[in-house]
């Protein structure tokens, strides 16, 4: 009798033990991390899965879609391997981006960890919110005191600034003299050169003057975006002379340019608006990142354009 029930709990015992492996081998739980959720228009975002495996035997089955509202994959790369300290672990990045400003929510991703013909149930990812702006956010600015109300003496300033207001005019007007008179000497919309060559020889020139730095900067970055505008004007016969670069990187998305193409793109074209409206005086190595980004942007949309027979 008392052998049947050694026996019985043996049997009780190796039941148990087995479920808890079972529990235990599914039981595992996805650690995720991302790189920032302050982003950028364009700034890609690194996204890092990682389960621990009881070992090499167990595979992950993940579901991650081709394409997300409001967000760009740029590139996905991973997938089982050895820690450093010799365990099993399934590892998978994401990196992304987004062109639409605001708060989006980034979605979960459904995975399973199976092992030969065992499957497990089916798990989640957590959601996280990305927020999609022109300027980075100030998290550390702190609470200021409202100071008390200052007496001053009262000066009527109205002929100040219409004195003000009307040497501005003359300013502005002499600027756009010195502007028109510029663009007289370029090349007109009906000139015998193409589109892409009027385009390449005036980035040529930009070139040389970065170079040398016989530029402003704030006149290289105008005249750079001046190149695009009047390419894109030319070759697909829309004018964007007077759009802003959101409104820019919104039309080219369009043309299914590459994802790392737009990103380059949006860095080149914000960075002349830091120059222009910012006072942000650039360096020479930014001012010839911006100037190729502009280059491959131009060379990828004239690939696209169908090819005259």
């Amino acid at each position: 009798m008392i052998k049947n029930y050694r026996l019985y709990f043996k049997k009780i015992f190796i039941a148990f033990s087995f479920l808890f492996c079972v529990l235990a081998a599914f039981g595992q739980s996805v650690q995720t991390s991302v790189s920032k959720k302050d982003i950028l228009i364009g700034e890609p975002i690194s996204y890092i899965m990682q389960i621990n495996l009881p070992s090499a035997d167990y595979k992950v089955s993940i579901n991650i879609p081709d394409s997300i509202p409001h967000f760009d994959i740029i590139q996905k790369s991973g997938g089982n391997g050895i820690d450093k300290k010799g365990n099993a672990v399934w590892q998978q990045t994401i990196v992304f981006t987004s062109f639409d400003s605001g708060s989006w929510l980034f979605p979960a991703f459904s995975y399973r960890i199976n092992r030969m013909n065992t499957t497990s149930q089916l798990l989640n990812t957590d959601t996280f919110r990305v927020n999609v702006g022109y300027m980075a956010l100030d998290k550390g600015g702190n609470p200021r005191d409202i100071n008390p109300v200052i007496e001053v003496n009262y000066f009527d300033w109205f002929w100040v600034w219409v004195g003000a207001g009307i040497l501005l005019l003359l300013i502005l007007g002499y600027i756009l003299y010195r502007y028109f008179k510029k663009r007289k000497n370029k090349l007109p919309p009906d000139s015998k050169i193409g589109a892409y060559d009027e385009a390449m020889s005036e980035l040529k020139v930009l070139e040389n003057a970065n170079q040398q730095q016989s530029l402003p900067v704030k006149e290289f970055h105008t005249r750079l975006a001046d190149v695009l505008r009047i390419y894109y004007n030319r070759s697909e016969h829309q004018d964007i002379s007077g759009k802003t670069t959101n409104e820019i990187l919104s039309k080219l998305r369009s043309h299914e340019l590459k994802a790392e193409t737009q990103s380059q793109l949006a860095e080149a074209l914000q960075t002349g608006d830091a120059v222009k409206y910012a006072k942000y005086n650039s360096t020479f190595t930014e001012n010839d990142a911006a100037l190729t980004y502009l280059k491959n942007t131009i060379d990828e949309l004239e690939n696209s354009r169908p090819k005259k027979s």
